[in-house]
C-alpha cells in the first residue's frame, strides 16, 4: 500500500524508535525508504553529525532489506521534511514526537506536531512514552466521529488492517462537555451507525472488527483505550471539517500523539 516511505531523524532515541517502526513497515510492504536529516545551520561539524545519524539509519533501512535513498538538508525542519516529501512522492512519514539532542530541541517536538498540522500525507509517529517498538500491527484502531475529516483515516485504517491481516477496532467517543449534555444521545446514535458502518466495510473486505461507543473527554477516551486493548497502530485523523462538535478529530489529534504509548498515524482528509 505504500511505495515510498520518509524517515526523519535528528539522531535522538524517540527518533530512532520512530525510524524502526518505519523501517518495520517499509519491510512489510516492500518500499523504498527514505532518510533525512536537517540540519538548521551551516557548520561543518553540525553537517557531519546529521550525515551520521542518517548513514545510521539508512544502514539499518539496508540491513532489512528495504532499497534506500538518503539525504541531509539545510533550513526549518519541517518545511524541509515535507518539501521532500512533495518532491519525491513518498506516502508515508515516520517521525519521533519530542526528541531532543542536547538542549536544543531540533527535529521533534513542536516540529512534529506542525508537520502534522501541514502534512497531506499520512505522518506516522512515535512517542519517548513508546513500549515495544517495532510492533508488528495485528490491531488497529481508528478514532472516529463520522464527518468528513475522519474519512481518509477510516480509509488508511481499512487498508493497513487488509494488508497486515490485522483486527480494525472502530472507536466513537462522545464528549461530555456540559456543553453538549442536551444532545448526548442523538451523538451515541450517530457514534453507534458510524461505527457500524466501518465494520460493515471491514468485514466486506474479510477483516475481523470491532466496534465501540464511549463517553469521556476524546483524547482520554482514546489513549485509554488503545492501552487497555494493547493494540499496534492508533489511525486518527488531522481535522474535521463538521461544524457541529470537533469530537475525535482536529484539534484532539494534536493531544493524542504526543501522549500516546502506541504508534500513531495522523492522515489528513485533503479537499477536492
Amino acid at each position: 500500500m505504500y511505495e515510498d516511505v520518509l524517515v526523519a531523524t535528528d539522531g535522538s532515541d524517540v527518533a530512532t524508535t520512530a525510524a524502526t517502526q518505519g523501517i518495520a513497515i517499509a519491510d512489510a510492504v516492500g518500499a523504498t525508504v527514505h532518510v533525512v536529516s536537517v540540519v538548521a545551520t551551516r557548520s561543518d561539524t553540525d553537517r557531519s553529525r546529521h550525515e551520521a545519524f542518517v548513514e545510521s539509519v539508512a544502514s539499518d533501512a539496508a540491513d532489512a532489506g528495504c532499497p534506500v535513498e538518503s539525504v541531509v538538508r539545510e533550513g526549518r525542519p519541517a518545511r524541509e521534511i515535507l518539501a521532500y516529501a512533495d518532491e519525491e512522492d513518498v506516502d508515508l512519514l515516520a517521525m519521533g514526537t519530542h526528541g531532543r539532542t542536547g538542549i536544543r530541541q531540533t527535529l521533534l517536538g513542536s516540529v512534529a506536531l506542525e508537520v502534522i498540522r501541514q502534512a497531506r500525507l499520512p505522518v506516522l509517529t512515535v512517542s519517548a512514552d513508546a513500549s515495544d517498538v517495532p510492533r508488528e500491527i495485528d490491531d488497529v484502531l481508528v478514532a472516529t466521529d463520522g464527518w468528513s475529516g475522519s474519512a481518509a483515516a477510516t480509509g488508511q485504517a481499512l487498508a493497513l488492517a487488509d494488508t497486515f491481516d490485522a483486527r480494525l477496532h472502530a472507536l466513537y467517543a462522545v464528549d461530555v462537555s456540559p456543553a453538549l449534555d442536551g444532545v448526548l444521545e442523538s451523538f451515541e446514535e450517530h457514534g453507534k451507525q458510524t461505527t457500524m458502518d466501518v465494520v460493515d466495510r471491514a468485514r466486506e473486505r474479510g477483516i475481523e472488527a470491532t466496534r465501540t461507543v464511549e463517553r469521556g473527554e476524546p483524547h482520554e477516551t482514546i489513549l485509554a483505550y488503545a492501552d487497555e486493548e494493547d493494540v499496534d497502530l492508533l489511525v486518527i485523523g488531522t481535522e474535521s471539517k463538521s461544524t457541529i462538535e470537533r469530537l475525535v478529530i482536529g484539534s484532539v489529534s494534536q493531544r493524542v500523539v504526543p501522549n500516546a504509548t502506541t504508534p500513531v498515524l495522523t492522515v489528513r482528509t485533503l479537499e477536492e
